[in-house]
Formats: C-alpha cells, structure tokens, sequence
C-alpha cells in the first residue's frame, strides 16, 4: 500500500472519485467524495492506494475506521485490510471498524472478524 500524501491528491483523485462514487452508489450516501478529499487534505483521514484500489481510514479515538475502501480485486481489499490493522496498532488503536448498509458485509465481516456494534433508526 501506498500513503497519499495532502499534496499529492490531486495526482490520484480521478481515479479514487470514480471509486467512491462507485461505493455511493451501493447506498453510501451520508457522505459525497469531496468530504472524504477535503478530510484527506487537513490530514483527518488518510489515503491508502492498493493494488488496483483505495482505502481510506480515519482515526477516531482508540478506534481506526475505514470510511471508504475500492477495489476491482478482492486480494486487494483483504490486503487493505491488514495493512490497516498495522496502521491501527501503530497508532495505538485497539479497534479497526467500518459501516456498511450492504447486507453482505453481515456475512463477509464476521468471516473477517468483524462483529457488529450498533444499530440504529432513522427518525
């Protein structure tokens, strides 16, 4: 994997924006591409390239959550996937999360290890 640094962002962007809108149109549409850019460039999230992907991580706390993550190549994700979770204890993280409205992340994430957490509702 390869950190994109602020500055280099723009030298990736198409190809990630085309990612990520690509994740929005499963479901995710609490966010938009240029909230994850903007948060990439203040240094609040990072950008991981991998493989023929992305992923993207946001620290919070003691947790590491993988906001968005991309890939033609299933290998990809999976090694997205470790890698962060080095990324994770480096930063002393004690959790790695993510969220997901795509129902099959349910069995996919707890073949990962993944166990779910929250549940909620919209009023």
């Amino acid at each position: 994997m390869r950190y994109v640094a602020p500055n280099e962002l723009r030298t990736v962007w198409d190809e990630v924006r085309f990612g990520l809108e690509a994740v929005r149109a499963k479901g995710h549409s609490e966010w938009l591409p240029e909230d994850i850019y903007c948060d990439c460039y203040e240094q609040r999230a990072m950008l991981w390239m991998v493989g023929q992907g992305f992923m993207v991580l946001q620290p919070n706390g003691k947790e590491l959550h993988i906001w968005a993550a991309y890939s033609s190549n299933h290998q990809d994700v999976l090694d997205g996937l470790e890698h962060a979770k080095v990324i994770a204890r480096q930063g002393g993280c004690d959790k790695l999360t993510f969220s997901s409205v795509r129902r099959g992340w349910e069995k996919s994430a707890r073949l990962l290890g993944f166990k779910p957490k929250v549940w909620s509702m919209e009023l």
